[in-house]
């Protein structure tokens, strides 16, 4: 995939409170190394899953979003589509002054010192990052995050005030309903949630489509 024109998603959504500050449009990128145990999204993790737009397409849909803050990036993992966002964003921000806010799980010191020039380019890009992996048997009822050793680093003191005034705890998920069933929309309360929940849908025959969520 040219990652100068292109960028490879899962899902995307134009309107969320609940994955940072404010309110947020999301893009889940494709593909992801780390494949971590307890993931509620494993369908993200196929580099060859999920649909292709072009960098063009996604700028026009950023800009034309009325009332958000920013951009939450997830996953998948962000910092293997680095060029392509690091495009998306310099693109969006010529026109608007948006936070942009990441999930990787990548640790920030690696992505510093042992990361791509790319990576490092993104990286300078964002505002607000959440790092390290999802670890199953640490998952913790925080704010934004699904497992106690992720961290909120705040890159740029964009969002100083928030972070200095956190309240540390969950924030509670959306819930969407379309054509292709229930979906939700941030970080499950608990280990093994997403499982239980589409159990209890399915037994009512209702379908728990993809969600995007952190954890």
């Amino acid at each position: 995939m040219d990652q100068r024109n292109q960028l490879r998603i899962f899902r995307r959504q134009d309107r969320t409170a609940v994955l940072g500050p404010g309110i947020r449009a999301v893009i889940w990128v494709q593909g992801c190394p780390f494949g971590c145990p307890g993931c509620i999204v494993p369908e993200s993790w196929p580099g060859d899953g999920g649909e292709t737009v072009t960098i063009s397409e996604m700028t026009d849909w950023l800009l034309g979003l009325p009332g958000i803050e920013g951009l939450t990036l997830s996953g998948g993992e962000p910092m293997q589509q680095p060029e392509a966002l690091r495009d998306l964003i310099t693109r969006v921000r010529a026109s608007r002054d948006i936070g942009v806010m990441c999930y990787t799980g990548y640790r920030h010191e690696d992505l510093l010192h042992r990361g791509s020039d790319s990576q490092r380019t993104l990286l300078a890009q964002v505002d607000l990052l959440v790092d390290g992996p999802y670890i199953r048997h640490r998952h913790a009822e925080l704010k934004w995050r699904g497992s106690s050793n992720q961290r909120l680093i705040d890159l740029n003191g964009r969002y100083a005030d928030e972070l200095a005034g956190l309240d540390d705890s969950p924030v509670g998920l959306e819930l969407q309903l379309d054509d292709e069933g229930l979906s939700f929309t941030g970080v499950p309360p608990r280990s093994g949630f997403v499982e239980q929940f589409r159990d209890g849908l399915a037994k009512r025959g209702i379908l728990l489509g993809n969600g995007g969520s952190e954890g």
